[in-house]
């Protein structure tokens, strides 16, 4: 339904798409219909609440700089594939926990690894592209985020400011509300959120055999609407009005302070994409040559598609003669960094480690895309 109102929107625009700025404009409106309410408006809600809810001596005690990082570092990776978002998504929740007290060192951790890997994409990764990349995307993801991470950290030192928005004061009070209800909370919220982007469609469908209900998109309208009640019974019950309040002048605070310039990444992501499709330079990745894994990491980092969505793009390019390194390497940097991401990212952490990050990316996701060209 939203994806057909900006199909509608996009068809005023008809008399520019001969120009060169149309391929941003339909990037743009894809992103809006596919990724905006599944993706991006959930985000913005988890990180307002990671912000307002959760106890601050909790990140720092196992995410914070004098965290043991043989604890800091597995548990920043791990958790980030947990969520199913893209890597704009991402960058709220990265705020949030960076607000919160986490190190650079794990907190870059997270925000490589979540959307870089999940559940959902490793079995899509499986279905497509067998087990061997299954088995690579799994261990060099998770050892590519940590060594990000932990590079971070040496060149960036200990310390880290992020920018807060700001009209939001953060409010710290006692509370009873248990340990168990705040968990519950944010599972909550994540379910919302996987299942907005079809994650259970399989499920669904399931189920709507049963019922009588045909396709999934009523099915999924339905289960989305009893997640969000029983989050707003939870939030009632569990929260003061205050608190609520707060949660959502976060959210939206961060989604002013962020959004417009993933919006604007994402067009000029359509833009540079269309000027330089990856299948009319494949001599330039046939081999796993150093050249060829920078090249693919490169582009990568620079293109904007998501997590499920580029191993198909792997797949096809590929199946046009595309070496398994190189192609590792796509699949590692693709959906782990962006322009938009980047573009984002700036204002927050700055623009020299928005920067480094971007080149550790790439470097990392070259090297573990080499080795694995190189061992299979």
């Amino acid at each position: 339904m939203l994806q057909n109102l900006i199909n509608t929107l996009i068809s005023l625009f008809e008399p520019l798409r001969d120009t060169w700025i149309w391929p941003g404009l339909a990037e743009s409106g894809k992103f809006l219909g596919t990724h905006l309410i599944s993706g991006m408006v959930p985000a913005f809600f988890i990180a307002g609440a990671i912000a307002v809810f959760l106890d601050k001596q909790r990140i720092t005690r196992l995410m914070g700089a004098d965290a043991n990082p043989l604890i800091s570092y597995p548990v920043a990776a791990f958790s980030g594939g947990i969520l199913t978002v893209c890597s704009c998504g991402v960058i709220p929740i990265f705020t949030g926990i960076m607000q919160q007290g986490a190190g650079i060192g794990p907190a870059f951790t997270f925000l490589l690894a979540s959307p870089a890997v999940n559940l959902i994409a490793l079995s899509y990764t499986y279905t497509l592209l067998g087990t061997k990349f299954l088995v690579g995307r799994t261990i060099l993801v998770m050892i590519m985020a940590i060594a990000v991470g932990f590079s971070m950290r040496l060149l960036f030192g200990r310390t880290d400011k992020v920018v807060e928005p700001s009209q939001i004061v953060m409010v710290e009070d006692e509370t009873d509300r248990t340990d168990l209800q705040l968990l519950m909370f944010f599972v909550v919220m994540i379910l919302i959120m996987i299942t907005a982007t079809g994650v259970f469609d399989s499920l669904i469908l399931a189920v709507s055999a049963f019922t009588g209900l045909e396709g999934v998109f009523l099915p999924r309208i339905l289960t989305l609407m009893l997640e969000i009640i029983l989050l707003t019974v939870m939030a009632l019950k569990w929260f003061h009005r205050d608190e609520i309040i707060l949660w959502l002048r976060k959210s939206q605070s961060l989604f002013i302070m962020i959004f417009p310039k993933v919006l604007g990444g994402i067009f000029l992501s359509g833009v540079l994409a269309a000027l330089f499709p990856l299948t009319s330079f494949m001599k330039f990745f046939d081999t796993n040559s150093t050249e060829s894994n920078l090249l693919s990491a490169t582009v990568g980092a620079l293109m904007y598609f998501g997590t499920i969505v580029g191993v198909s793009i792997v797949s096809t390019l590929k199946d046009f003669g595309m070496h398994p390194g190189p192609a590792l390497t796509l699949l590692l940097s693709g959906p782990a960094v962006s322009l938009p991401s980047i573009l984002a990212l700036a204002p927050i952490v700055g623009s020299r480690k928005a920067a480094a990050f971007l080149a550790l990316v790439i470097i990392f996701s070259a090297t573990c895309g080499f080795i694995f060209g190189s061992t299979f």
